[in-house]
């Protein structure tokens, strides 16, 4: 709802305006700017090996956990109760270590790929200014704030080639960690 009030003020403002020269208007979808652009493609890629990586690990540890779980159930009747008790916290401790382990991977990710994607925002913003300075356009909207535009003012291709040309290579796109 704000959104609609802050664009009817700026269009209500920008009246004056319209009177003296024509309005240009453009609409652009940032999310596949990211998604299909040089730099998004690279950034997901990076990701998705970053996801795999540590899907490795987590699942490594379950199969230890796993393991350690099957053996105590196996010998756990033979074993003297002390022994029995070392086991069983032992177990225990491996287990919240891995339930921990995924939660703390499930939010590094989520911050990796914020970081990512903001990197990857900015430079695409940055780019939207220059063509709506360069080109003249009054505005230029975000696809995702309008719920109707023709297709004819749709900026997002262009936005794409501009940003893959001015970009940085892909692999440099983002910050490694």
């Amino acid at each position: 709802m704000k959104n609609k009030v802050a664009i009817f003020l700026l269009l209500l403002i920008a009246m004056p305006a319209w009177a003296q020269e024509k309005l240009k208007i453009g609409v652009v979808d940032i999310q596949r700017v990211i998604s299909e652009s040089q730099a998004g493609k690279a950034a997901k890629d990076k990701f998705q090996t970053q996801v795999k990586k540590i899907e490795a690990d987590l699942l490594r540890e379950k199969q230890t956990v796993e393991k350690m779980k099957s053996d105590f159930e196996k010998k756990s009747a033979l074993m003297n109760e002390e022994d029995r008790r070392n086991q069983e916290k032992e177990i225990q401790k491996r287990e919240r270590g891995y339930v921990l382990g995924m939660r703390d991977s499930e939010q590094e990710l989520r911050q990796r790929e914020g970081e990512m994607t903001s990197e990857i925002f900015k430079g695409i913003v940055k780019i939207v200014g220059e063509m709506g300075k360069g080109e003249k356009f009054s505005v230029i909207f975000e696809r995702s704030q309008v719920p109707y535009s023709d297709d004819a003012i749709d900026v997002t291709k262009k936005i794409i080639e501009l940003y893959n040309s001015r970009a940085p290579a892909p692999g440099k796109a983002t910050k490694g960690k």
